[in-house]
């Protein structure tokens, strides 16, 4: 490639890339719809919401500006993942710009934690920006299932063989070569 080419590219991923390193959606509020209990959020890295299985919660996120013309547009696509339970996707709706709700009930047999997704292509998982904490820090939020004492209290995380571990501070990629070696 010639200098020119080069210059060229480095000024396109400078228009496309501030998109991306500015993606700042956060999980607000998660709600039961149903009569199922909430806790949190609570970690220090990783923001969790402790909810029941088999419940509906109405979910609330803001700060979005990447995608949906800006947060304006009636409708968002945003993703829940688990890993055991597989992904859902799901059509949010506006609130006021930049902040949409959406409804999501946890399966029965759910265990882990739900990382959310926006600015999604329904049916394919790779797409879209993760949701990050209420506080604005840089860490993930998720859903997580758990079950609960008497009142909506003493929230346990439900744990299973097959939860994925998420990782909790950034790393190098010299750093997460040594944990495989």
């Amino acid at each position: 490639m010639t200098r020119r080419h080069l210059t060229l590219l480095a000024a396109l991923a400078a228009l496309t890339l501030p998109s991306l390193a500015l993606a700042n959606a956060r999980l607000i509020s998660v709600v039961p719809t149903d009569g199922g209990c909430v806790s949190g959020p609570t970690g220090p890295a990783v923001q969790f919401w402790d909810v029941q299985p088999g419940k509906t919660y109405e979910l609330t996120i803001s700060n979005v500006s990447e995608c949906a013309n800006g947060g304006t547009d009636p409708t968002l696509n945003v993703r829940v993942n688990s890993s055991n339970s597989g992904n859902t996707d799901i059509v949010a709706t506006l609130v006021v710009p930049g902040t949409y709700k959406f409804t999501y009930t946890l399966p029965p047999n759910a265990m882990c934690t739900f990382p959310i997704f926006y600015c999604t292509t329904p049916g394919q998982n790779n797409t879209g920006i993760v949701v990050h904490r209420n506080d604005g820090g840089t860490f993930q939020a998720h859903l997580r299932a758990s079950t609960f004492g008497p009142g909506c209290t003493n929230p346990q995380p439900i744990l299973g063989g097959t939860c994925a571990i998420v990782p909790t501070r950034p790393s190098t990629w010299g750093r997460v070569k040594s944990f495989y070696r």
